[in-house]
């Protein structure tokens, strides 16, 4: 082995910092992430990640080019907090709703791409931009990591009608020959060795993490009086309609009690509806398209945050709520059971347990100690495991051994 492998080895081997790995290593790094969509147009969870990972790697010094589809009235070209965005290929109304030709049209433009452009490494989401950036980087020798956030399990309850038809394309894109996996909870991993078959070498491990500064920017001096707060798409998996059927139930009890639903999605129609023919319009109240800051402040008004969703890749508002000093309270599937610390910062259920899971919203309710200790220990939490500068030094880590 000559001296350079050996010293890059070393460095790579211990826990530097990212700015230390830069220093050492004597170069920045130029990435191309692809996904399908990305901040401001879509506000998806990995969409979310990405914008968090990559706005630290370009403050970092490193440069970073985001190919992404058209989406009607965007720029093909333009810059969002330092990052270089690319919308090509077919142009998008409504993201994420988009056909099977306009995602092999964008298949093809980001192939066209990459073999324009030069990189040093390539990170793709999960799924259509996986196969292109494959075959580019197995005729260019350009490391590729492909992250996948979770995988599905073939039943129903899935992101759609179509949870057979993904479960079968899974099989397919999670085997194709990457340098390296990406995922973000221990769940996804377990998953992708015992069900795929994928080498556990193959596979890389990072949280997602919450932007603490931002956080904390936000003021909010007070919690509100039972107030439960829900946030994510309104889609079939989330089953924010478990949350009304409770809320019907305690109302009487709790006179006072707020709902508040964040999101939008495919079942906002038939929750609307559940509302009025319950006569819950005092009770239940619909938010979306809240900006960060907006966000931050209804999780720290909120007592308790409820997700009562039977598939997530992590979770990530459960984190952030508790770095809010908010408890939070989930079905226990993917990896929910690793964002959230069971009985310490927050509670999990069975999934589908309705009865157990408005038993717990009663029980925080019902005691403001518990409601504060949880909170406080989320924070905790969240400082020690989900913190966005360590987990973006682990990346730089894991990109800088694959270059060399």
């Amino acid at each position: 082995m000559n001296s350079e492998n050996q010293t890059n080895n070393n460095f790579n081997s211990k826990n530097y910092s990212s700015e230390e790995i830069l220093q050492k290593s004597g170069k920045t790094m130029k990435f191309c992430m692809v996904l399908e969509f990305f901040m401001p147009y879509f506000y998806g969870g990995g969409e979310i990640r990405y914008h968090e990972l990559i706005k630290r790697l370009v403050k970092q010094g490193h440069k970073v080019d985001i190919l992404t589809m058209n989406v009607e009235g965007a720029p093909h070209h333009e810059i969002y907090d330092g990052i270089n965005i690319y919308h090509i290929g077919p142009t998008i109304k409504t993201p994420p709703y988009r056909s099977k030709g306009k995602i092999l049209q964008y298949m093809y433009a980001v192939f066209k791409w990459l073999n324009s452009h030069d990189y040093d490494i390539i990170d793709t989401q999960a799924y259509s931009p996986l196969f292109p950036s494959v075959l580019y980087s197995k005729k260019s020798h350009i490391p590729l990591i492909a992250t996948i956030h979770d995988v599905s399990n073939g039943n129903q309850d899935q992101y759609s009608q179509q949870a057979t038809i993904a479960y079968l394309g899974e099989k397919f894109f999670v085997k194709l020959p990457f340098t390296k996996i990406l995922t973000v909870s221990e769940n996804t991993k377990t998953s992708l060795i015992k069900d795929f078959n994928i080498k556990p070498s193959k596979i890389e491990l990072i949280y997602n993490g919450v932007d603490l500064e931002a956080i904390d920017s936000v003021k909010c001096d007070k919690k509100d009086n039972n107030r439960v707060l829900f946030v994510g798409r309104l889609v079939p998996h989330k089953h924010a309609d478990h949350l009304l059927s409770i809320i019907n139930n305690i109302k009487e009890k709790y006179p006072d009690i707020h709902l508040v639903i964040i999101g939008k999605g495919t079942e906002k129609e038939s929750l609307l509806k559940y509302v009025k023919d319950n006569n819950l319009e005092d009770y239940v109240e619909f938010m979306q398209e809240l900006s960060n800051e907006e966000l931050t402040y209804q999780m720290k008004l909120a007592n308790v945050l409820v997700l009562p969703s039977t598939r997530e890749g992590f979770g990530r508002v459960l984190t952030e709520a508790n770095a809010c000093h908010t408890p939070t309270i989930a079905y226990a599937s993917g990896g929910v059971v690793e964002a959230i610390d069971d009985t310490r910062t927050g509670y999990l259920v069975k999934p589908g347990d309705i009865t157990t899971l408005q038993e717990k919203i009663e029980y925080i309710l019902d005691n403001k100690d518990v409601e504060e200790k949880l909170g406080l220990q989320g924070r905790k939490n969240v400082e020690e495991k989900f913190n966005w500068d360590k987990l973006v030094s682990q990346y730089i880590q894991m990109a800088q051994k694959l270059i060399n």
